[in-house]
């Protein structure tokens, strides 16, 4: 009875982690979805206990694209007979800008230092390009410009990852192995740029609206160290996810991240 009643923990331990990755990538919605699921598995994780660790983590990130259809500058091209007047040529910058992420996250650890586990996270991630001219399409003429456009880009991303756990003293290391699901919710091109040959001049300023992938798929490589409750981490993650979809070109995510963690229980 013992022995059926450990293969039944086990089981239900696993079940908590794979439906609701399951559910959420059949469904159609993405917060309504995600958040309860996720809440659930925590819950269910907790209520194992002895094992299950509870940890927030705050990261600062460089984000860039990589890719043929990538850059370091571009151009604005600007057509008054078009809607939006003003936009870049390829916003797809190599360079990275400020970007953040916040995450909850609950992983189990087993008798043998395995890990698995689940974290839900919010996402502000932007890269850059540098823009040195604007092209008047209806005039034909073309000037100087320096300057840079933002492509800012929010998400909700679930992170399952696995993983082993090393201790050297009181210091424990944890290596993980995972899948961002990142649900883009918005995608934001943001240009600030003045002429060269006038810059105190006021800057001209666009925002538009892009076109994004509904879901950027990246495999996650991450570490983290901890001492009693606060850890320090390293993570990459490389994006699957062609950001432009239907062009002859291609550009990927990459994202770097380095963050702080503090257990909650």
């Amino acid at each position: 009875m013992r022995k059926r009643y450990l293969q039944s923990a086990r089981s239900n331990d696993l079940s908590l982690i794979v439906n609701p990755i399951n559910k959420t990538m059949t469904s159609s919605t993405t917060g309504k979805t995600i958040i309860p699921l996720f809440l659930l598995c925590i819950i269910g994780l907790f209520t194992y206990g002895q094992k299950t660790e509870i940890n927030f983590n705050a990261y600062t990130a460089f984000f860039g694209f990589h890719g043929d259809g990538t850059t370091t500058t571009s151009y604005i091209n600007s057509n008054e007979m078009a809607n939006p007047v003003d936009s870049t040529f390829n916003v797809y910058g190599k360079n990275g800008s400020f970007s953040y992420s916040l995450e909850l996250q609950g992983q189990r650890i087993t008798k043998h230092k395995l890990i698995y586990g689940l974290g839900i996270a919010f996402e502000q991630l932007n890269s850059k390009v540098n823009i040195d001219s604007v092209r008047k399409i209806v005039f034909g003429k073309q000037y100087a410009l320096s300057g840079k456009t933002s492509l800012k880009n929010s998400y909700l991303t679930l992170n399952p990852f696995l993983g082993r756990r090393f201790m050297i003293n009181k210091i424990t290391l944890d290596f993980l192995l995972g899948m961002d699901i990142a649900f883009c919710e918005k995608s934001q091109e943001d240009s600030k740029t003045k002429f060269v040959d006038n810059p105190r001049g006021d800057p001209a300023i666009f925002k538009n609206t892009k076109t994004k992938p509904s879901v950027d798929y990246r495999a996650r490589l991450q570490m983290k160290a901890e001492y009693k409750k606060i850890g320090f981490l390293l993570g990459y993650s490389l994006g699957l996810t062609d950001y432009k979809q239907q062009s002859t070109t291609d550009a990927y995510s990459n994202l770097l991240r380095l963050g702080i963690s503090y257990r909650l229980n």
